[in-house]
């Protein structure tokens, strides 16, 4: 399977510096059918305000999802998805810096997020990564960890950046009030076996939590155009991976005619396509992934 490459090797984490915010790791909530559809998740900021540093070995935790920003040894910045306690945790998002061993992380007083090489600075140079959100504005400066994506904040009016890793729910809806919150290159979600990513490479894959292999993906990777995972009225009840701004669909689970029906990732690691009244215990599976006994 083709996967980008964002899981090259990454080093061991170093101890936690001031900088970071730890919080213990909880086990992933037991996913249930829903009793009604909700969108991204919010909840209460994990911030780098400006002056402050993320110092090689340190980590931003989310309070929201699990969820870490890591400042690596070896100079790159990983966001990563963390499983169950002291075991494998996913890659969602890296700067690409890593061979600058020293490096840290900084948000600036003009609104720029930037790496800079050990011993480098505003003042002397050796940035070797940033954001592009510097500006001239007034208002909110901030880095902030939430829902899974690592969020910058320029100076207003002025630029946003984001890694666009947001957990989402672990259940996809067809009604139309919430079928329009379509996933987006580089959302994800999960349930207490597995995580399941919308790669920017447009192959929603599966990796489990054990190790973190993966162990179903739709084969969708590459293309001119991002793609879009979502459950369209239009489309009553079939999933689709479905290009941005266009009709062409890359990707569908086929089960079209049942107004009504959701998609559920299961604690079973079975990512399933249930009718309108259907869910676990209960039947009314119309697609799977069959991926129940692989975790």
């Amino acid at each position: 399977m083709r996967t980008r490459a964002l899981r090259r090797a990454l080093t061991s984490l170093l101890t936690l510096s001031a900088v970071g915010v730890l919080v213990p790791a909880a086990a992933a909530p037991a996913v249930a059918a829903p009793t009604e559809c909700h969108g991204q998740k919010s909840g209460t900021l994990a911030e780098i305000l400006p002056g402050q540093r993320l110092e090689p070995g340190a980590r931003l935790v989310d309070r929201v999802s699990a969820a870490e920003l890591v400042m690596q040894p070896d100079g790159n910045l990983v966001l990563y998805a963390l499983g169950n306690p002291g075991g494998y945790k996913l890659p969602l998002w890296n700067s690409g810096t890593y061979g600058n061993p020293g490096a840290y992380a900084t948000m600036q007083q003009d609104g720029n997020f930037v790496i800079y090489k050990q011993g480098g600075s505003a003042q002397t140079g050796g940035g070797i990564w940033h954001t592009a959100t510097y500006g001239t504005g007034t208002g909110t400066v901030r880095a902030s960890l939430l829902g899974g994506a690592f969020v910058v904040e320029g100076r207003n009016p002025g630029p946003f950046w984001s890694t666009g890793s947001s957990e989402r729910d672990a259940w996809l809806c067809s009604d139309f009030a919430t079928a329009a919150e379509a996933w987006w290159s580089g959302n994800w979600t999960q349930s207490a076996s597995v995580w399941l990513v919308l790669q920017r490479d447009n192959n929603l894959v599966m990796y489990r939590k054990s190790d973190g292999k993966a162990i179903w993906n739709s084969g969708t990777y590459g293309g001119a155009y991002r793609l879009n995972l979502q459950m369209a009225p239009k489309d009553r009840g079939d999933l689709t991976l479905t290009e941005e701004n266009r009709t062409a669909v890359r990707w569908r689970t086929g089960t079209a005619g049942n107004d009504g029906a959701y998609a559920l990732l299961q604690d079973d690691g079975n990512f399933v396509v249930y009718k309108k009244d259907g869910g676990p215990g209960k039947g009314g599976g119309l697609w799977n992934t069959g991926t129940y006994n692989k975790i």
